[in-house]
């Protein structure tokens, strides 16, 4: 087996199980990771549509309207209309932003004991060199 497979056997060997604790996580709020995903990007561009997360996510926009559509209903975002009636801004409500931060603390919680094993440099190595990989 060549360097190139390894890399991603090892890489699928821990992105799935990664996800599925995630998930079990995420589920006691009616989310999963991809729910989550779109969350966080809402949280940290605050007021941003629907397009603009489905670009940064690189997610295509009917993914992304159906994800949103359920983050609606369950009252985590607002949407309201932009000076440019066909754009609708996305915005977390205050229930939303409570949600946000009990989740991330258990998310966060999650992460340290999956990355417990590596001190910070390595975990910035490991970074930037996932930052180089091209798709």
């Amino acid at each position: 087996m060549n360097i190139e497979q390894r890399f991603f056997d090892v890489y699928m060997e821990i992105y799935r199980p990664y996800i599925n604790r995630a998930n079990r996580i995420l589920s006691a709020y009616d989310l999963y990771s991809s729910q989550w995903l779109i969350l966080k990007d809402i949280e940290k561009h605050g007021k941003t549509s629907a397009v603009d997360v489905s670009r940064r996510r690189g997610i295509e926009k009917p993914t992304a309207t159906k994800v949103i559509k359920h983050l609606l209903e369950l009252g985590i975002i607002e949407s309201n209309p932009g000076e440019d009636r066909r754009i609708k801004h996305l915005t977390m409500t205050g229930s939303g932003e409570a949600l946000f931060k009990e989740v991330r603390a258990k998310m966060n919680e999650l992460q340290r004991e999956v990355l417990g094993d590596f001190d910070h440099e390595e975990l910035e190595r490991l970074i930037d060199g996932l930052e180089r990989i091209k798709l």
